[in-house]
């Protein structure tokens, strides 16, 4: 075990963020490595005046499974683009170093529970890390196997999608199509290379939308001067007050923040509900968001978690992904104490780096050997 003190300002990390890649995820839940699913934030006439209905068709809705979602399509991504993320002179052997130019690999909801941790008052997490060829990928499991499923099956959840479905396109002239039964499963995801401190991450994040008064036609990479990313949340309407001011939970505030700061995200649109009609939007700047909370909160509290929590996992996983897989296990209760052990590699319940990504990426480095 080991403890965060992440109090300490000593090498406050920075993050750079650079968007390197994208890929789609349809309603069966089919991986695409286009922009089918991008979406286009539409502004509606009058942010104060409306009247969205987020139980609206929700009888024909598609609800997103509640099985745990891996790593899966980052991996797709990542055997897709080898080429583009591999070292210049990447060492044959597995133990030789990095063969590909990032040091960790997971999603960006893991980061942000690690970000969220010392807020963080109801929740631990386990996050499970593998290495292979040099990087460690790190892959987030729940405490309690049903929470997902439950989540995923919560009418607010699937309100908060049908707000999306208010406010985006498939078009920057086009208008939100309500007459489209709501797919929970189609997600559009960014792929970010990021340099944190002394640590360099690739991850995949899902966006809400983007900010285009043109339609981006076959890639954003290289095109972040001709759009902007959005987040889109709802929350509940108390009169017409939307003053929201040291009035929400730091937990909610921390999550909101560390999601739009991982992936570049400058605003969060939110849409303030009566039940289940949304009434008005309001748009926050992700630098103000910590503003909100109830109690004060400091985002440098949660970069230095973050960033200790990663110096801890790059000194201690050491042995190869076939030898075994560690598990790192942190409950809110433990004084920002985190308990790790090691696996068997294959352990059922938390496996995650699947035979078909390893074969892939050594196929692709045979081939690139043979030319």
């Amino acid at each position: 075990m080991f403890k965060i003190d992440y109090r300490s300002r000593d090498n406050l990390p920075e993050l750079t963020i650079k968007l390197i890649g994208s890929f789609s995820i349809d309603g069966d839940l089919q991986y695409h490595a286009d922009l089918r699913q991008l979406k286009y934030y539409i502004p509606p006439t009058d942010p104060n005046n409306l009247s969205y209905d987020l139980d609206y068709n929700a009888e024909y809705t598609n609800y997103k499974p509640g099985t745990y979602i891996k790593l899966d399509d980052i991996l797709r991504w990542i055997s897709d683009n080898f080429t583009q993320l591999s070292k210049p002179s990447r060492p044959l052997s597995t133990n030789e170093g990095h063969w590909l130019d990032v040091d960790f690999v997971c999603r960006r909801g893991a980061l942000r529970t690690i970000f969220c941790s010392p807020y963080n008052k109801f929740k631990g997490w386990i996050i499970c890390a593998s290495k292979y060829r040099g990087t460690i990928y790190l892959c987030q499991f729940y405490i309690d196997e049903n929470q997902h499923a439950n989540e995923s099956q919560d009418k607010l959840y699937s309100r908060g999608f049908k707000f999306e479905q208010y406010m985006v396109a498939d078009h920057p002239s086009h208008k939100p199509d309500l007459s489209v039964p709501l797919n929970e499963c189609e997600e559009f995801r960014c792929v970010f290379k990021t340099k944190f401190g002394n640590h360099s991450l690739l991850y995949g994040a899902e966006i809400d939308g983007i900010c285009s008064k043109q339609p981006i036609k076959d890639t954003l990479v290289g095109k972040t001067d001709k759009f902007h990313l959005i987040e889109l949340k709802t929350l509940p309407l108390y009169g017409k007050n939307t003053n929201l001011n040291g009035k929400l939970p730091a937990n909610r505030v921390i999550g909101w923040w560390s999601q739009n700061y991982l992936a570049g995200i400058d605003k969060t649109i939110c849409g303030f509900k009566n039940k289940s009609i949304v009434k008005m939007i309001r748009e926050y700047p992700t630098q103000i968001l910590p503003q909100l909370s109830k109690v004060k909160c400091d985002v440098n509290d949660c970069k230095m978690f973050c960033k200790i929590f990663l110096d801890y996992v790059k000194n201690i996983v050491v042995k190869d992904h076939s030898e075994c897989m560690y598990k790192f296990h942190w409950d809110p209760s433990t004084n920002n104490i985190v308990h790790y052990s090691e696996e068997r590699p294959n352990h059922e319940l938390y496996f995650f780096l699947k035979p078909w990504f390893i074969d892939a990426m050594e196929n692709t480095e045979s081939s690139s050997l043979s030319v």
